[in-house]
Order: C-alpha cells, then sequence, then structure tokens
C-alpha cells in the first residue's frame, strides 16, 4: 500500500512538473528578442545576439573570444592595465564596438556613464581653469569616432547619482535611428579616455572609471523605434 501511494505521489509531481515547464515554454515564446551587455552583466533572452567587446582594452575579440599569445596585444599596452595607474591627463586605450551576431535585425543602443566629481583642474599649460575654483567635472572625456555611425539620442545626457549619461542610438551614415543588420559590425565608438587635469591631491585610489553597456531589441514587427524601446522599457520592468 505504501509503495503504491509513493508512486501515485511520484506520478503527480511529474505530472505538476510537466505543466510548469509547458508553461515558461510559452511564456518565452510570447517574449520580445531582447540583449543587454557590460562588462560586469552579460545576458541575452531570444535570439538578439549582440557582443559588445574592447579589443584595445581587454583583448577581446568581435566573436567574444580573446587574442591568443602570437597576436596580442602587449599587456602592458592594454587599457585595462594601464587604467591601474591613473594620472592628470593620462589618455589610456579603450574601444568598445558591437557585433550583431544574430540573425536578427535589431535596434541597439550604447550608454556611457562618466563620473563626475566636485574638483578644481587645470588647462594643459598648468594655469587653473574657472579661476581656480572647484566645479563639477567629468572625470573623463573622449572623442566619439565620426564612423561608428552612432548618434546622441534625444534628451541626453542624463543624471544618474554621481555620474552623467550618455546614450547613443544607431543612425548608420544619417540622423534617425535605424536597425543593425544581422551580422553587422559596428565600429568603436571610441578609441581612448581621457582622465580629467585635476589638481593633485582631490581624487583617491576609489574612483569609478568610465562605464560602457548596451542594450538591443528585434525591430521585427515594430512600426518604428519608439514602438520598439517602449516594449523595451515594459518587459525589462
Amino acid at each position: 500500500m505504501e509503495t503504491s501511494r509513493r508512486r501515485s505521489n511520484n506520478r503527480i509531481k511529474l505530472a505538476a512538473t510537466a505543466c510548469i515547464l509547458a508553461f515558461l515554454s510559452l511564456g518565452g515564446t510570447l517574449a520580445y528578442m531582447t540583449d543587454s551587455e557590460s562588462a560586469d552583466n552579460r545576458f541575452t533572452v531570444g535570439k538578439v545576439d549582440f557582443n559588445l567587446y574592447e579589443t584595445s582594452w581587454d583583448g577581446e575579440l568581435p566573436d567574444g573570444t580573446y587574442a591568443t599569445s602570437s597576436d596580442a596585444t602587449p599587456s602592458d599596452a592594454l587599457g585595462v592595465n594601464q587604467a591601474e595607474d591613473m594620472y592628470a591627463g593620462k589618455e589610456i586605450p579603450k574601444d568598445p564596438a558591437i557585433k550583431n551576431n544574430s540573425k536578427n535585425d535589431a535596434y541597439v543602443r550604447m550608454t556611457v556613464k562618466i563620473p563626475v566629481a566636485y574638483v578644481t583642474t587645470a588647462y594643459e599649460d598648468g594655469n587653473l581653469t574657472n579661476g581656480g575654483q572647484p566645479r563639477d567635472t567629468e572625470l573623463f572625456s573622449y572623442n566619439l569616432n565620426p564612423d561608428c555611425g552612432m548618434k546622441l539620442a534625444p534628451g541626453q545626457p542624463t543624471v544618474e547619482g554621481d555620474c552623467h549619461v550618455y546614450e547613443y542610438m544607431y543612425t548608420g551614415d544619417g540622423w534617425q535611428e535605424i536597425p543593425v543588420p544581422a551580422g553587422q559590425d559596428i565600429p568603436p565608438l571610441f578609441d581612448s579616455v581621457s582622465f580629467a587635469n585635476v589638481v593633485g591631491g582631490q581624487i583617491d585610489e576609489n574612483t569609478e572609471f568610465i562605464y560602457v553597456d548596451f542594450k538591443a531589441i528585434q525591430s521585427g514587427g515594430f512600426n518604428s523605434p519608439e514602438e520598439a524601446w517602449s516594449a523595451y522599457d515594459h518587459q525589462s520592468n
């Protein structure tokens, strides 16, 4: 009797598990295909697969692998290693680029987060800026690559805590946001970053570095990029 009861309970558990799995599978097919990535947090939903890579920063290649010892950039030339010893005015390699590895065209936006501090800075000739008075200053700067096909999205920059956030949208050679074709590379948004010429003694060793990430969503099924990003926001929340 006890053995029969165990078998009956096991059959009920298996049936319940199958129902749950079927429900989750159905929910997955209804989700929009999106992708989001940063240096610290990477995840993919659906079949939109983008890769954010920075070859001069850490040696990563477009396919997500890293350069072998035979063709790798010397470690002392990589930005990630140079960033361990920052000083006023220092320029280091950092080249965030994106590859659409999926079979779907998709809208993509890149975000650059720059830490801001209330500090006194100087010009290259040593003279103090702003009459020597401190002011809110972006600690890193960069020059946008004219060939990257990205432009600032409307309403930028925004403020997030002690950082300024710049969001860029893909427009190709034009001014309107368009999808990134399947299999296409987006050249680096910029090639290097420079640390502000901050007068010594104002910044500690725990200063946050410039941060880059991206988000992407399928373009199919939407009438405009605005409609797509609205759906992305609702799904993300």
